[in-house]
């Protein structure tokens, strides 16, 4: 993941290994060639929003049982084009 500005200033200071997060952004393929010529590459999100989805304060998983109450994220298969409002 790649921030700028005020959301990289946020991610540095909140987040941390292990956080849950949700980010919001684009793909982004680079390649290059590193000091011995061998070609790289390497796929990030340039992230254009990002929601912490622990509850402030949690450490540990065994503090945050506020996730079990989060509903899943929709089945992208459940989803019919005829519910789609546009």
């Amino acid at each position: 993941m790649v921030t700028f500005g005020k959301l990289a200033e946020i991610a540095g200071k909140y987040l941390s290994k292990g956080k849950m997060v949700f980010i919001e952004g684009r793909i982004q393929t680079r390649s290059w060639e590193d000091k011995d010529g061998n070609k790289r590459s390497t796929t990030e999100i340039i992230a254009s929003n990002m929601r912490m989805l622990e509850p402030k304060g949690a450490a540990k998983a065994e503090d945050s049982a506020a996730y079990d109450a989060l509903p899943p994220f929709p089945d992208a298969n459940s989803l019919h084009e005829e519910d789609v409002p546009f």
